[in-house]
């Protein structure tokens, strides 16, 4: 078990850094404005300095690396790191072929002009580390509940799951997306006031929890499929908005509400057919190892 949890402590570490070495080297290759070596520079939330300068935000870059390496190691599901995989090439691509951002004269001084999608990323990484760990529960609750090649999996429960265990990981799943897509803070949303993130946090949140419960509970997918869908997508959207902005703007909460209520329909029309149609009665996520399915 030591030795385990060393290696896998060993490959989050190797992953932390190769998020923290490929952003900084997104944001000088790009000249982002928005990343500044030195202690020259004014105090601002906005600038991204150097890892001694701003440790936190670099912290947390890190654990973006490191969380998803970590869990594949120590577990074998490989959602987490596959996911953050195809996030940072993804990042990657889109920074590299994006026009870089260029400095504009104006009456007002220099106006700069163009995609941070390099700091963007950089300051969203909550958000998708949020992602990262519903999909690991996603796909643990498939193998185990489906029985795909779950005979692999290390140190994680069997389905059922106990009570605490099923309202402690629905609410905490639900929370951390409610909070990383409702703390990000872009120029996309209508508004970046406490109001809306308290509303993107409860709506954001209830979706999660509501496709979590559904696939944890009864086995159901289609919910967990609609919500990864969306979610990622409204996230991605929101940190790599189209350049130039459009002139309107999204909002996210009313979105999330929508998807929220999406979400409880498809649940209970998989259900429905599922059980009239396949006599689906939970399987093993309830319990039950004599399902007909």
């Amino acid at each position: 078990m030591n030795r385990t949890l060393a290696g896998s402590a060993i490959l989050g570490f190797l992953g932390g850094l190769v998020n923290v070495a490929v952003t900084r080297t997104l944001l000088t290759h790009v000249d982002s404005p928005f990343f500044e070596l030195g202690r020259d520079a004014a105090p601002n939330a906005v600038i991204i300095r150097s890892i001694r300068d701003t440790p936190q935000l670099w912290i947390g870059v890190f654990a973006l690396g490191f969380v998803p390496l970590f869990i594949t190691a120590s577990t074998r599901l490989l959602a987490p790191t596959g996911g953050f995989a195809a996030l940072l090439g993804g990042v990657a691509y889109v920074v590299l072929t994006s026009p870089f951002p260029q400095g504009e004269t104006s009456a007002s001084g220099i106006f700069v002009n163009g995609p941070f999608y390099a700091s963007n990323y950089a300051k969203s990484w909550y958000a998708w580390l949020s992602l990262l760990l519903v999909a690991g529960v996603a796909e643990f609750a498939l193998r185990r509940g489906y029985g795909l090649r779950d005979g692999r999996l290390r140190h994680l429960p069997d389905l059922s799951l106990s009570r605490s265990q099923f309202w402690s990981v629905t609410l905490v799943m639900g929370a951390l997306v409610g909070l990383g897509v409702g703390l990000l803070n872009p120029l996309y949303y209508y508004q970046s006031d406490l109001s809306t993130v308290l509303a993107v946090l409860v709506t954001a949140g209830a979706a999660t929890w509501i496709a979590l419960a559904a696939l944890l509970s009864r086995g159901l997918v289609t919910p967990l499929a609609l919500d990864a869908y969306w979610a990622q997508g409204i996230v991605a959207a929101t940190v790599f908005p189209p350049h130039p902005s459009p002139e309107s703007h999204t909002h996210p909460e009313l979105l999330f509400l929508f998807l929220s209520v999406a979400v409880s329909l498809l649940g209970l029309l998989e259900l429905a057919i599922r059980s009239r149609y396949r006599g689906w009665d939970g399987g093993s996520f309830t319990g039950r190892t004599d399902t007909p399915e």
